[in-house]
């Protein structure tokens, strides 16, 4: 029987939000380019910057998955407020439970990382 470390689950956990932080960045772009305001560029320039660096920190999470045998198989909302991830960690499955706010606090969080 294997073990999930810790260090497997911050692997994963970390993903889960840069996965999240990007698709809400590029969603945020989308509909701040049909504006019509004088900060649009701004906005949208410091958008695909915080995008750009998410993208750069996911790769390196995906090559450090590869090298220990983790892979996401699925998301599914569980509750009105639980979104469930199921991952195999070298072959055992597994999940992780977030709550909606938890997820918006560590997105928040991880926008502002990406901004310095």
């Amino acid at each position: 029987m294997t073990i999930i470390q810790e260090e497997d689950r911050k692997i994963i956990h970390d993903y889960i939000i840069c996965n999240l932080t990007i698709r809400i960045l590029q969603r945020e772009i989308k509909d701040a380019e049909t504006l019509n305001v004088k900060i649009k560029r701004v906005y949208v320039s410091a958008n695909r910057y915080q995008e750009c660096q998410a993208l750069k920190q996911l790769k390196e999470l995906r090559k450090k998955m590869n090298e220990r045998g983790l892979r996401i198989i699925g998301e599914h909302r569980v509750g009105r407020d639980i979104i469930e991830f199921r991952f195999l960690c070298r072959g055992v499955p597994s999940h992780i439970c977030l709550q909606e706010k938890d997820l918006s606090k560590f997105i928040e969080e991880k926008q502002l990382e990406l901004l310095r």
